[in-house]
């Protein structure tokens, strides 16, 4: 979560993307569907395509990220072989992916009936658990236990696997036992370096969650060598950049932090993570005006609503630049939209009506500053400004 105290004091964490760094999208639709049967009645139409040819499509569509066009070729295979343990596994990817996550539980678990012992079956149920777990902790607080029963499966049948020893490692992250993932995670890397199947984005992704470990535990320097590692690995990765952007302002490194969030946003415009870091940074290291555009963006993108500190933010930097109205204007959604309720927001509220200070603005401010006393008895710089008010 992020916080700023009323002095300004340089913020040390920024806004994290998800652990898993996966971007969940949408079911098929029916313009997709139908190009990919176009794409089928393009081939001869006197030859069907076999199995192994619509296995090989589907994972071809799965790693370009067109997760619905390869849902259509795995369930092509499995009209043509009901029983092919693969093409249900890559059906329940194709589904997780795109945010499924019963149909591809079902889907992995009918794999997994067929072929108890397939493996990436079980690491890909187990990655399925923890984002369902993700998707709402609340709803699916039992999903975590499930994750790692799963992979302890998966363990047991080949314990010197990275795709398996990583996502233990997540799951153990997700339960907060960070010794745990930090072991189990650099084992990982350990076994990634000589694996020949392994793509580099999939080293570049471990490296990350590796990184995010570390950096949990404090171990800043090691979390920088970890991200820079994953940026080496994969340097088209906007998770990589952003993790890498967020140590290096965490260091005080502002001209690395703002370089790296600047590629993130680049390669993922629509990453509010990215966004809101790259805006934070600028403003913390002192560039203000240049800010003021980019809180302006990040606000205005899908999710912000749930971030209110940087509605915070972005009001601090109106008010330093002068623009006052739209200060209090932002002030206001910060503070509306906190929950539970922010002693900052309400301070840095009351800042902008006392800098206004038109009719009733006096009394507005008051009224901030004893509405942050009263969620944090303790915020001496809420009560300062109310006496000197």
């Amino acid at each position: 979560m992020l916080t700023q105290n009323a002095r300004g004091r340089r913020r040390k964490t920024l806004i994290r993307s998800r652990v898993n760094g996966t971007s969940l999208v949408r079911f098929a639709s029916a313009a997709l569907v139908l190009l990919a049967l176009g794409v089928a009645a393009a081939q001869d139409d006197t030859a069907t395509p076999d199995v192994a040819t619509l296995l090989s499509d589907g994972q071809f569509y799965l790693e370009r990220g067109d997760c619905s066009l390869a849902q259509f070729y795995y369930q092509e295979a499995l009209r043509l072989d009901a029983n092919n343990a693969d093409a249900h596994v890559g059906k329940g990817q194709a589904l997780a992916c795109q945010g499924a996550f019963p149909e591809a539980i079902e889907a992995l678990q009918a794999g997994l009936a067929i072929a108890p012992n397939h493996l990436q079956g079980l690491v890909r149920l187990a990655n399925t658990y923890q984002y369902q777990y993700q998707s709402d902790p609340a709803a699916y607080s039992g999903r975590l236990a499930d994750a790692l029963d799963t992979i302890r499966r998966a363990e047991s049948i080949k314990a010197d696997d990275a795709s398996v020893q990583n996502a233990k490692g997540i799951i153990h992250y997700l339960l907060g036992d960070l010794e745990q993932a930090r072991t189990t995670l650099e084992r990982a890397a350990t076994l990634a370096g000589s694996d020949d199947v392994l793509e580099d984005h999939e080293r570049s992704t471990l490296q990350v969650n590796l990184g995010r470990v570390y950096r949990d535990m404090g171990e800043l320097e090691l979390a920088l060598q970890a991200f820079r590692r994953a940026v080496v690995l994969d340097p088209t990765s906007a998770t990589a950049h952003n993790n890498l952007g967020d140590i290096a302002y965490r260091l005080e490194d502002c001209s690395t932090a703002e370089y790296e969030l600047s590629q993130a946003v680049s390669l993922d415009p629509n990453s509010l993570s990215a966004a809101s870091n790259l805006g934070i940074a600028m403003f913390e290291c002192g560039q203000i005006a240049a800010s003021l555009p980019r809180l302006e963006h990040a606000v205005q993108m899908d999710g912000a609503v749930f971030l209110p500190a940087l509605f915070t933010y972005l009001s601090r930097a109106y008010l330093e630049t002068g623009r006052v109205d739209e200060a209090i204007q932002r002030a206001q959604h910060g503070a509306l939209l906190s929950q539970p309720p922010s002693a900052e927001a309400y301070y840095w509220l009351g800042q902008a009506y006392q800098r206004r200070g038109g009719t009733g603005d006096r009394e507005r401010a008051r009224d901030a500053y004893q509405r942050a006393i009263e969620v944090d008895p303790a915020f001496s710089s809420a009560q300062e400004a109310l006496n000197n008010l």
